[in-house]
């Protein structure tokens, strides 16, 4: 587990920045005919969705209090 620490603490760090690349390629891909399947585009764009909301709970949970 010693071992992952600097990965998990680079993915805690920069998760944000990692999902908005995400979230960029798989937008670019979708536009590409061929590459994603038509009837999986659903699946990929909520996918995309889903983790952006959890990702917003997680920087909203990681504020100091006021």
């Amino acid at each position: 587990m010693e071992r992952l620490k600097p990965i998990l603490d680079f993915l805690k760090g920069h998760g944000t920045k990692l999902l908005g690349f995400a979230q960029g390629t798989i937008a670019a891909l979708c536009g590409v005919t061929g590459v994603i399947p038509d009837s999986h585009l659903k699946y990929w764009l909520a996918a995309s969705a889903v983790l952006t909301f959890w990702r917003g709970f997680v920087n909203t949970a990681n504020q100091p209090q006021q």
